[in-house]
């Protein structure tokens, strides 16, 4: 599955994703990622900054799930897939790690890339938009900055 306009959009727009991995018990684990692109049609890319329990689950279990929401939209994507962990010596590193060096600066040292080649894509939204179709997106804007006291620039 690719990526679309809105999935790209979307992805530019939030500022966490949250990475869902299992161990090889099967226990779950979800963690939020601060710095994380789409890289071509059907990659996503993830910092690992401070992961090691992503790094090792994704070794013993690579099928994950990442989603991310536009907080003030209240909308954005459900992405599974297959990870790989790529280390800074391998052929790839450099050319995945691009987007995700320029977010992290050099304050965050990036020690591997999660790479989650995507299976499915489905649209994450909040209840508002189904329960009150009428309004406008703007105004689904408009609610969420009141509700979390924010103002428009």
């Amino acid at each position: 599955m690719k990526f679309n306009d809105a999935v790209r959009t979307d992805i530019a727009n939030s500022v966490l994703c949250w990475l869902a991995t299992v161990d090889a018990d099967g226990m779950p684990n979800v963690t939020p990622k601060e710095m994380f692109a789409a890289h071509g049609d059907d990659r996503l890319v993830i910092a690992d900054i401070m992961s090691a329990g992503s790094v090792r689950n994704i070794a013993a279990q690579p099928k994950v799930c990442v989603s991310f929401v536009d907080v003030f939209r209240q909308h954005g994507f459900k992405i599974t897939g297959t990870a790989r962990i790529v280390p800074p010596e391998a052929d790839d590193f450099a050319d995945l790690s691009a987007d995700l060096v320029r977010m992290a600066g050099p304050d965050f040292p990036i020690r591997n890339v999660i790479e989650v080649t995507v299976a499915r894509i489905a649209r994450i939204r909040a209840p508002s938009y189904i329960l009150f179709p009428e309004r406008t997106e703007d105004e689904h804007i408009a609610r969420t900055q009141k509700t979390y006291g924010v103002r428009p620039l």
